[in-house]
């Protein structure tokens, strides 16, 4: 039995899901000088949970992260945001969450996600679980900035 499991947050674990977004992203604010759009908000957090599509992940019983997913009708889910606080890293618990969310949402044809061009550990992840990379995007011109969009067909 696998010791990682999902549960949809509730307004009760929206601070701690901000801290702990925070906190697994602060390498990328160290590495582009920003965090990744809206983590930073309680509020947002709160209003994603409200969706109810933002789900707090579980390793051994402690919260170890979160995974949020935005639906684009019945057949496209695009996943947000998803990050583990290091303390929890290198436990093969993202392939388990994408299993358990895919198990979740079984009639989806289509995921999609954007990661960092410079998240090596990102891509290796997401090309090893089936996601193929379909294009870049530079937010600011004046900015060598990219973000890798990838796609993966069910």
């Amino acid at each position: 039995m696998s010791e990682t499991t999902i549960e949809l947050a509730s307004a009760v674990d929206a601070e701690t899901l901000q801290n702990m977004s925070i906190i697994a992203f602060t390498s990328d604010f160290k590495q582009y000088g920003a965090f990744p759009p809206h983590i930073q908000s309680v509020e947002w957090h709160l209003s994603q949970i409200e969706k109810g599509h933002y789900f707090k992940i579980e390793y051994s019983g402690e919260m170890a992260g979160g995974i949020c997913l935005i639906l684009h009708g019945e057949s496209l889910i695009k996943i947000k945001y998803f990050f583990i606080v290091e303390s929890f890293q290198n436990k093969r618990i993202g392939s388990q969450v994408i299993k358990l969310i895919e198990e979740q949402y079984n009639n989806v044809a289509t995921w999609s996600l954007v990661t960092p061009y410079k998240a090596y550990r990102n891509h290796h992840f997401y090309e090893k679980l089936g996601y193929v990379k379909i294009g870049e995007i530079q937010p600011d011109p004046n900015d060598e900035f990219k973000i890798f969009k990838y796609i993966k067909n069910c």
